[in-house]
């Protein structure tokens, strides 16, 4: 599997670079909006990541054919903002002579309405797919039999919780209240946890801000698992003890609160430690896994929670799940993880093997979909009046899937 390091470099070079030397352009470093690089496949590969300027990006009029990755981070309306002073300034004056491209990793109304707004082509892929196979190669050559052992009924890791992610606040607080910490390995670390509550721009239920204050309020905090000391790459930078030290992974993702799909490396932990989960994200979550193959636990737990819309009750159903487990014995709960084995193992295999492929087959062919809609001309502008078409050779498609999937 390629390099995460690489990803924009690798397709640029297979697909973007193929246009008249089309540009593409990413922010960096990984999972900040702090720098923008852009990419020129004129330039030599191990030199093609240097700062971004406007003067030679934007006015060579031969190269109009631009992507513009946003696909580390979900969009929000502040997001947005940042992509519009970055970049749309400059789009704007050259709009009628340029193509854009918006490759990203979600599902949502935001995207829809933002592409809509600033005539970009939309390209999505699992890019949080390609990130987890990256970041965890290394797990399948790992020895299996610690795999078996569990000392908690589960795991549950938190870091940042403001705004977007304060429903962990809502969680830890139920875990609290029902005297669950001692049953599961639980990190939160959550220094203005009051503050955030008391931010009337917080998505919190009020119901979640009385419990949270009523339940941490003599807490003490932090909860610590495996460091002191976090940072933002700790949901990739996890040991194989943490993540086979309980039995069930309560992964809280990145979005909960949003009616979007948008799922990172964080799901995929469980899975390469062979582990049951339940999935803490936006209604649906689940089932969007799914349909990338992966099989879920509904025979052993109630995953109706995936189909709550309320953000509120959607913790509470969680919760009651994790309250059942904790309650059952050590003997019910081998026996449970047991019967698990198949599942677990086709997991964690399909993620190795299949998974890959239907990644790697998604991302061209909906790129190939890009290009079919630029040449009939289906947004604003009919690029299709330069009379040049936008086609790439299914026999080359094939070769840049073949090569993405080695």
């Amino acid at each position: 599997m390629f390099s995460l390091d690489r990803f924009y470099n690798i397709l640029h070079s297979n697909l973007i670079s193929q246009f008249n030397g089309g540009r593409s352009v990413y922010f960096h470093p990984f999972g900040t909006y702090q720098n923008t690089i852009f990419l020129n496949d004129q330039i030599d590969s191990a030199q093609s990541t240097i700062p971004f300027k406007y003067d030679t990006f934007w006015t060579n009029e031969k190269t109009f054919f631009h992507c513009y990755f946003f696909d580390q981070e979900p969009l929000y309306d502040t997001t947005s903002t940042v992509i519009e002073k970055s970049l749309l300034t400059t789009i704007h004056k050259l709009q009628a002579r340029k193509i854009h491209l918006f490759a990203n990793s979600e599902h949502s109304e935001i995207k829809q309405k933002f592409v809509k707004e600033h005539n970009f082509y939309d390209w999505y892929y699992f890019f949080h797919g390609f990130a987890a196979l990256d970041w965890y190669r290394d797990f399948q050559y790992l020895n299996t039999t610690s795999f078996d052992r569990f000392d908690k009924v589960f795991i549950c890791l938190n870091h940042l919780t403001a705004k977007y992610r304060s429903y962990r606040l809502h969680l830890v607080s139920n875990l609290v209240e029902q005297n669950l910490l001692p049953y599961g390995h639980v990190s939160l670390f959550a220094d203005n946890w009051q503050s955030t509550i008391e931010d009337p721009a917080n998505p919190l239920d009020n119901r979640a801000r009385v419990k949270i204050y009523k339940n941490l309020k003599n807490t003490e905090l932090p909860l610590i698992v495996d460091t002191d000391t976090p940072t933002g790459s700790l949901s990739a930078g996890v040991t194989l003890n943490t993540l086979t030290s309980a039995l069930f992974h309560v992964v809280t993702e990145t979005v909960y609160f949003d009616s979007k799909l948008h799922l990172t490396e964080k799901v995929f932990k469980p899975i390469v430690a062979r582990r049951p989960f339940f999935l803490a994200a936006t209604p649906g979550s689940l089932a969007y896994l799914k349909s990338y193959g992966f099989k879920s636990f509904d025979r052993w737990i109630d995953e109706s929670y995936d189909l709550e819309t309320d953000h509120y009750i959607r913790i509470e159903k969680i919760t009651a799940e994790l309250a059942r487990l904790c309650a059952m014995d050590r003997t019910a709960l081998e026996q449970m993880h047991t019967e698990m084995q198949a599942v677990l193992e086709y997991n964690f295999n399909h993620f190795y093997t299949t998974f890959k492929d239907t990644i790697v087959n998604e991302l061209v062919d909906n790129f190939e979909g890009v290009l079919r809609q630029i040449n009939v001309g289906r947004i604003p502008g009919n690029h299709s009046r330069y009379h040049q078409r936008f086609d790439l050779d299914p026999n080359y498609l094939d070769m840049v899937k073949t090569r993405l999937k080695q």
